[in-house]
């Protein structure tokens, strides 16, 4: 099951095991906070994880709904890395990884097929040729999808009223907001996420947003990831452990 340089670490809440690679990839933080960030309610259809890296958000998703999850991740190592967590949780019925460009989408999905999408996209803009080019660069930095290009596919992707969820750097919340309205998008919930009280700028901002709504935005309190003991807060004990 595992390869060269691989490990198994724990979902806690979920009750499941994620192979992982300090070499090739490991989520953060910041897929833990989508996920939980993500509602999925009753009338819900279609799921679907863009960027998913080693699928770590269909996995957190899939412990709370029985609905089908498809997810799409670019680079091969990663999707293999997924799919092998897939089977080792039994979520092979349930989880469908696809290998593949999202800037090829319209080639691998029906238009307005998935009323949930969610996306933890690359987050640096690439105007320099990175020193190496290995997984971790590609997965964080603009080097094969700009935030156009993941809006774009999303947009392409939605139903009717669908919702978008997204994770970003808090310091682009203006530019994902104006691309988000630009493609017919409106923000429903939005909050920003804190290393602790004391910080003051924010590190993320989480995004709900609805296709073709006329909903106004609402901004939740602030998340705060560390107490001021530097401990973890009760919110991200919670978003752990349960």
């Amino acid at each position: 099951m595992l390869k060269e340089g691989e490990r198994l670490d724990a979902l806690f809440r979920e009750s499941m095991q994620i192979i992982q690679s300090r070499e090739v990839f490991s989520f953060s933080v910041d897929a833990l906070l989508l996920a939980n960030f993500t509602r999925i309610v009753k009338r819900d259809g279609g799921i679907i994880d863009l960027c998913s890296g080693n699928g770590v958000i269909p996995l957190l998703l899939s412990h709370r709904t029985a609905k089908s999850i498809d997810a799409v991740e670019l680079q091969p190592q990663l999707a293999d890395m997924a799919e092998r967590s897939i089977d080792l949780n039994e979520k092979a019925g349930q989880i469908t990884m696809h290998t593949g460009d999202i800037r090829q989408i319209r080639e691998m999905f029906s238009h307005s097929s998935f009323d949930v999408i969610t996306v933890n996209p690359p987050y640096f803009t690439s105007n320099q040729p990175l020193k190496k080019l290995g997984p971790h660069s590609i997965a964080r930095h603009e080097v094969h999808i700009d935030l156009a290009g993941v809006v774009a596919a999303a947009r392409f992707l939605v139903k009717n009223k669908g919702r978008l969820y997204m994770v970003h750097r808090a310091e682009r919340s203006m530019e994902v907001a104006n691309m988000l309205a630009g493609a017919g998008f409106r923000i429903r919930r939005l909050q920003y996420v804190y290393n602790d009280e004391n910080a003051e700028t924010a590190m993320f901002v989480l995004v709900e947003a609805i296709f073709h709504s006329q909903a106004y935005v609402d901004v939740l309190p602030p998340f705060y990831i560390y107490d001021t003991d530097g401990k973890y807060s009760e919110g991200m004990l919670e978003v752990y452990y349960g």
